[in-house]
């Protein structure tokens, strides 16, 4: 049986048996992200949002894009003007 070929959602490399691979788990509404050995996923829940990370590096960027998504400043509303 031929499988589909897991890629690093960060650099697109394909996953080989020698490479050390982590599963980086964000869930919409809390503030946080988890790194943890893919063995460790087998089963995903549902609402979670996990990406296959190739390893150090890419995990680096990953955590880096993170940090900027939290310090970026919230976005705001106009404020109606009152009649």
């Amino acid at each position: 049986m031929i499988g589909e070929a897991t890629k690093c959602d960060i650099c697109k490399r394909d996953k080989q048996e020698t490479n050390h691979w982590l599963v980086a788990i964000t869930c919409p509404g809390y503030e946080g992200i988890l790194f943890v050995p893919v063995e460790a996923t087998e089963f995903r829940l549902e609402g979670y949002t996990y990406q296959d990370i190739c390893g150090q590096g890419c995990m680096s960027k990953r955590l880096s894009r993170w940090l900027d998504d939290l310090n970026a400043p919230a976005p705001t509303t106009p404020k109606s003007e009152a009649a």
